[in-house]
């Protein structure tokens, strides 16, 4: 069982998966361009590493939970990747949502010497994150799946193995891009019917009750856009990043993704009256304000 962990990202979800790897008992080693976010793992008993190659030289698996495909390029090829430091049979995973070519990039050239490689991105919240309750995809070969299962359990509680390196991607793109579009209708929805005349409350109970019932609908927006509470979650910056690796994805695979553009020039919208850093459903906002109503909740 690998023991010698490291962990390459400590954001808002890097940090609690971390966090329960460390309680869990792991040894970690651990890097972020912050250090004042190193610090924080340090003082709860972590190793700090001075860049991703120390990282390949101290540790068995590396778990790389970075934003965006670019960055995990920097961080397994830049100057001082892991690349460089990486010794054979470390395992490689790759928990960040980025497209499926770069995972299998970056796999190839760890293959070279002698490491393996799996992508393993992650759903749900960041108190999803800390309870180590995360969905989590893996792509990759079966046997590297089985020899990290047991870290991967410490930060997730629904696992599934998804088939070849990138199909973890693939999944992860796919339930983003399905969320970000019933946001965005559920936005034109519900300023229609609160247009049209009926009371938000009643409106949202009853949809609840019927077949337009969803998770989008019970948690994104009766929760938390029809109270306003649009700061420090999943932002409209990461939406839109999602739904363009999907739109990517589906042009190098000749599929059409007609209401993935449209939904993503709505977040487009949003983002260009400024609010790009705040949670995605404040795409009810620009609806809002061009038809002059509130979808906002009476109740606590």
């Amino acid at each position: 069982m690998m023991k010698k962990v490291g962990f390459i990202g400590l954001g808002e979800m890097g940090k609690p998966m971390a966090l329960n790897l460390l309680k869990a008992g792991y040894e970690l080693w651990v890097y972020d361009l912050l250090p004042e976010r190193v610090d924080l793992l340090v003082a709860e008993g972590a190793h700090a590493a001075t860049s991703p190659a120390e990282i390949g030289e101290l540790t068995e698996s590396t778990v790389i939970m970075v934003p965006a495909s670019v960055h995990v390029r920097e961080a397994v090829l830049g100057a001082n990747g892991l690349l460089k430091g990486t010794q054979p049979d470390q395992v490689c995973i790759i928990m960040s949502t980025v497209d499926p070519m770069t995972v299998q990039d970056v796999a190839r050239e760890l293959a070279g010497k002698g490491a393996r490689t799996i992508d393993a991105p992650v759903a749900r919240s960041r108190a999803a994150a800390e309870k180590g309750t995360l969905a989590i995809f893996v792509g990759g070969a079966e046997a590297d799946y089985e020899t990290c299962l047991p870290l991967l359990e410490v930060m997730g509680s629904d696992i599934f193995y998804v088939g070849q390196l990138g199909n973890g991607q693939v999944v992860k793109i796919v339930n983003n891009m399905i969320l970000g579009t019933q946001v965005a209708v559920l936005a034109e929805g519900l300023v229609l019917g609160v247009k049209a005349g009926v009371d938000p409350d009643v409106l949202v109970d009853s949809l609840e009750a019927g077949s337009a019932s969803s998770f989008a609908l019970k948690h994104h927006m009766k929760t938390y856009a029809m109270r306003d509470d649009l700061e420090g979650r999943f932002s409209v910056n990461y939406i839109m990043k999602d739904l363009e690796l999907a739109l990517s994805t589906g042009q190098h695979h000749h599929v059409p993704l007609a209401f993935t553009a449209l939904a993503q020039q709505m977040y487009e919208r949003a983002r260009a009256s400024g609010w790009g850093d705040l949670y995605y459903p404040v795409v009810l906002h620009d609806l809002e304000n061009l038809t002059g109503v509130k979808v906002r909740t009476k109740n606590p």
